[in-house]
């Protein structure tokens, strides 16, 4: 394991050179994880070395895997059709972005980058002139049969402008985060408006020693609130407002069952007096002892959850940026 051959030249981002060593994984270990928990090789198809190495920007205080290994549209079009919550139809950042949409009285035209299913474009296409781009080629299937206008064209193809751009977590899945800025920004009109969301990295999962969605080959960076702060200031653009989800009690659940739930031994693994049981008897003690620790759990949920409201931060965090003419 060469850390040094691996040192990125500069951030992605603000440029600079002062990048440190956060975290690394190895890359049969995450493989084997993502076997056993979703089902599916995500790396088969790409180009990887033995380990993620993961860096955090001393200056724009962004965290980065370098090289980034970026899954594609096969990757996304597999997680979507694998698990029907990867595209989420009632998101918390849906809800305040609707909110805070409304009070901007000069937006007509609007463009989301990576618009998935288009959950959020269903619900403001009958207010604006709402245009999306993605590359999942089930999802621009899923919105155009929805009548919603939605195509597989890149950003920097786009030639109109608009009010407003929405990314809801989609800066994260990219490798040249200041290429999307500058794509972005290219095609907001003047004194127009950028509204992104994206995973806090202080959020209730940074306790963990690896989750795999927010990893390459799904996640390949993090932004902080003082990474919005630097993107002001590295794109002279105005903050508006900054938004931090709530801890939601779906993801307090995740999060607890990670330190409490035991994993299930295989049949083949079980000492001969429990295959015994379960073969005669058709009494399985591992289900049956996970059956009771589950028990305890949602007691210990039930009462725990309004207190971690107040000391686990959620998700995700968003920000709105207005372009200065």
């Amino acid at each position: 394991m060469n850390f040094i051959a691996n040192q990125p030249k500069g951030c992605p981002l603000c440029g600079s050179g002062r990048a440190q060593l956060h975290r690394w994984h190895s890359i049969a270990d995450v493989r084997a994880e993502w076997k056993q928990g979703l089902g599916f090789d995500p790396f088969d198809r790409l180009e990887t070395g033995d380990h993620l190495f993961q860096y955090r920007c001393l200056d724009c205080d962004m965290r980065f895997y370098h090289p980034a290994i970026c899954g594609d549209g096969e990757f996304y079009k597999e997680l979507s059709t694998r698990f029907v919550w990867y595209y989420e139809k009632d998101k918390w950042e849906f809800d305040v972005a609707a909110d805070l949409i409304s009070q901007l009285t000069d937006v007509r035209r609007l463009l989301e980058v990576g618009c998935g299913q288009g959950h959020f474009l269903t619900r403001m296409h009958n207010l604006y002139n709402c245009q999306g781009v993605e590359f999942n080629p089930k999802a621009i299937e899923d919105c155009q049969a929805k009548g919603l206008n939605v195509s597989s064209s890149t950003l920097r193809s786009i030639e109109t402008s608009f009010d407003l751009v929405v990314a809801f977590e989609v800066l994260e899945h990219l490798s040249n985060p200041r290429e999307f800025m500058e794509d972005a920004l290219r095609v907001v009109k003047p004194n127009g408006y950028l509204l992104l969301a994206v995973p806090n990295p202080e959020g209730y999962f940074s306790e963990a020693d690896r989750v795999l969605l927010d990893m390459p080959p799904h996640h390949v960076l993090s932004l902080s609130k003082k990474t919005f702060e630097n993107i002001a200031k590295i794109f002279q653009l105005e903050i508006v407002n900054i938004q931090q989800e709530p801890l939601r009690f779906a993801h307090y659940k995740s999060y607890i069952s990670n330190f409490i739930l035991p994993d299930l031994p295989t049949a083949e693994k079980q000492p001969l007096l429990k295959r015994l049981m379960r073969r005669f008897l058709g009494i399985d003690l591992d289900v049956e002892r996970r059956k009771v620790v589950e028990q305890l759990t949602a007691i210990q949920l039930a009462t725990s959850y309004p207190i971690a409201k107040d000391g686990l931060t959620g998700q995700t965090h968003m920000v709105l940026f207005r372009k200065i003419a």
